[in-house]
């Protein structure tokens, strides 16, 4: 029982976690990887101005963002379901096999969910030239951003 609760505590925590991380709370930097003046009013700017992307770049980025975010509604939503079948089982006082069962499941949507993530930032970055992609600081924010960036229906909005 005890080891039940430890492995869903962790998945909670990690959830709550990557969340703050994702939003940049909790490390005083910025998205932008330092940059200073106003703050962009998307996500997309955000990425956008980190990236020093230019016209073309920008409409690429952005039709990729779109397509990738098209393709996690489902993830999205078998991750929310699949939250509550563990949190069902916890209440439910399920056995420790059902339990891990609904968190190798959650699992193995994060994962491709992840994956999303970042074939999508391999291909934003693949776009870059090499002064883009020297920017160290711009290149860390948006990879940093990537984590969940598809968790909610329109990922451009905070």
């Amino acid at each position: 029982m005890l080891r039940k609760l430890l492995v869903f505590g962790l998945v909670l925590a990690s959830i709550g976690f990557a969340q703050q991380v994702s939003r940049g709370g909790g490390r005083g930097d910025t998205p932008g990887g330092g940059m200073m003046g106003a703050a962009p009013s998307s996500k997309f700017d955000t990425i956008s101005n980190a990236l020093n992307l230019n016209k073309d770049q920008k409409k690429a980025v952005k039709t990729m963002l779109d397509e990738a975010a098209k393709e996690a509604t489902p993830l999205r939503d078998q991750l929310s379901k699949a939250r509550i079948v563990i949190a069902d089982a916890v209440q439910s006082k399920k056995s420790d096999d059902e339990i891990t069962q609904g968190v190798n499941a959650y699992a193995a949507l994060a994962t491709q969910m992840s994956a999303l993530e970042l074939n999508v930032f391999a291909k934003i970055y693949a776009g870059l030239d090499e002064t883009q992609k020297a920017n160290k600081n711009g290149v860390a924010a948006v990879f940093t951003m990537m984590k969940n960036l598809f968790a909610t229906k329109n990922w451009n909005e905070d």
